[in-house]
């Protein structure tokens, strides 16, 4: 067999199995469960207490920990924490998500018009938006403040103006910001909601086929370069 042959055939076969799954998969709009002190689930090799603890010696606010409330396969605990100036919003999560280990952080900027940029240190806590309204940014990172100063230098050079998260309430400023950018979604024919309340949606064949492609490609240059290309997406 030819090998380029071979290796298109590969890369069709990824991306339309990565369509399917996506097509089918019932997401949730709001996966985060009630605040408490405690994490949940088992904080694997003290990940999320090193890191909120970092952060909190920065001054951010720590908001409390959220389990994850998609199913008893995700045994993920979410910390949550606010910037001192209240223009970022912190996740960090640890735990396992059917058996396989998680831990990740996400740091938060949002604009007055709704768009969102979020830098994690972890590539299975990326997910593209094929709306293009939520933008990312891969930054390999030892510790909390390398993450920080990776998006804080994002956030600088795309002179992204930040709108500020309210006091003591970020979970519920994103909350609402998830609510109506995947009622957008719906609207722009992405994603279909499963049920009158629209807390669930999968994507819809379009939006499934757009996914798989954005993901497939972005995934495989972000990890040929150690996340440095593209550096936002």
């Amino acid at each position: 067999m030819n090998p380029i042959y071979f290796f298109v055939g590969l890369i069709l076969f990824w991306i339309v199995l990565l369509a399917v799954v996506a097509r089918f998969e019932k997401r949730m709009v709001w996966p985060y469960g009630p605040l408490q002190e405690q994490p949940p689930y088992d904080d694997i090799a003290n990940y999320g207490s090193r890191w909120v603890d970092d952060a909190r010696a920065m001054g951010f606010s720590f908001l409390g920990w959220a389990p994850d409330l998609k199913g008893k396969a995700y045994q993920v605990s979410y910390g949550f924490l606010v910037s001192p100036q209240r223009d970022c919003l912190v996740i960090v999560g640890v735990g396992s998500i059917m058996k396989m280990k998680l831990l990740g952080t996400w740091v938060y900027t949002i604009s007055a018009d709704g768009r969102v940029l979020y830098s994690t240190d972890n590539q299975s806590c990326l997910a593209i938006d094929i709306s293009r309204h939520w933008k990312t940014q891969l930054v390999r990172s030892a510790n909390f403040q390398q993450l920080l100063k990776g998006h804080q230098n994002l956030v600088r050079d795309l002179q992204f103006v930040p709108r500020d998260f309210s006091n003591g309430q970020g979970m519920e400023d994103l909350k609402q910001l998830r609510e109506e950018h995947y009622q957008s979604m719906a609207r722009n024919g992405l994603i279909k909601f499963t049920d009158p309340a629209a807390t669930h949606w999968h994507y819809t064949v379009y939006g499934a086929i757009k996914l798989a492609v954005l993901n497939y490609t972005i995934g495989l240059m972000r990890g040929m370069t150690m996340g440095r290309f593209p550096r936002v997406a």
